[in-house]
């Protein structure tokens, strides 16, 4: 089942899925709140802000962003089929 997602369980997942530090997380959900997600030159913004906020390598980079919209395109994914669904 999927969960309902708000941010605090969205940082959750980012955290369980990625293995970072929950402060990590709530810098790169701040990232993607700030950017809009969809197209090649927001992604390669949203990417060089992790790198830089996090101070990482754009491999780490790359693949946390690519766990962050897999988390939300599930959740979008769910809403669509069942948008009237209590996940209480």
């Amino acid at each position: 089942m999927v969960m309902k997602m708000n941010k605090t369980k969205f940082i959750q997942e980012l955290c369980k899925r990625t293995k970072l530090e929950e402060e990590k997380c709530t810098i790169v959900n701040s990232i993607l709140e700030d950017n809009f997600l969809i197209g090649k030159q927001n992604k390669e913004k949203v990417v060089n802000s992790i790198i830089e906020k996090l101070n990482i390598e754009t491999t780490q980079a790359e693949r946390i962003y690519e766990t962050a919209m897999d988390i939300i395109a599930k959740e979008i994914k769910y809403k669509i089929r069942h948008p009237f669904k209590s996940q209480d």
